[in-house]
């Protein structure tokens, strides 16, 4: 931060980080074999608002650009905004790299045109009989955290169960070691 930053209280946002996802497939196969997580077949990229021209040219490029690549990959891409006013970029594709490519691609094209700031998290599901885990990845912090939601209505998760899962695959992902920072995606889309 310059002094001139901090005189005038502007703070700085980190610049978004993507190469961190492709450690997801490797990573898949521990998650699979030895923890019974299988993959849920989609995974989405939230982006923070933006009502500037500049933002919606870079979205409908960013959507442009992996529609075509999930078809040629047999999957499919869905835009939504969520009940908070947050873009939802949302990949459906049954093979587990695809949809790493398809997060990467996005997040690439956003950082590259200047709009790597509105870039918030990277989700990806997957499930274990009636389980579901969202692994979580903070493109302003370059690392992932997991979320296992219990009961949506009562905003119940399951923190033993994101610890363990931390513990054990900490050296396959770069993991948030700050727990404050595990932000659960409450009604989460994907």
């Amino acid at each position: 931060m310059s002094f001139w930053d901090a005189l005038l209280g502007r703070t700085r946002v980190p610049p978004a980080r993507t190469e961190p996802l492709f450690a997801l497939s490797t990573a898949i196969i521990t998650l699979e074999s030895e923890l019974g997580w299988q993959p849920g077949g989609r995974a989405g990229v939230v982006l923070r608002p933006g009502e500037d021209s500049f933002f919606t040219a870079t979205q409908e490029e960013t959507e442009e650009l992996v529609t075509l690549a999930a078809r040629e990959m047999e999957g499919r891409l869905e835009s939504k905004k969520d009940e908070y006013g947050y873009r939802w970029l949302i990949f459906a594709d049954r093979d587990w790299e695809d949809l790493v490519a398809l997060a990467h691609m996005a997040g690439q094209n956003f950082k590259e045109k200047g709009a790597g700031d509105r870039l918030l998290a990277a989700v990806f599901k997957l499930q274990k009989k009636a389980q579901v885990l969202y692994l979580i990845f903070s493109y302003k912090r370059g690392a992932y955290y997991p979320f296992i939601p219990v009961d949506e209505q009562k905003k119940k998760r399951d923190n033993a169960g994101e610890m363990r899962l931390a513990a054990l695959m900490e050296k396959e992902l770069p993991w948030e070691k700050d727990m404050t920072r595990w932000y659960p995606l409450w009604g989460c889309p994907v």
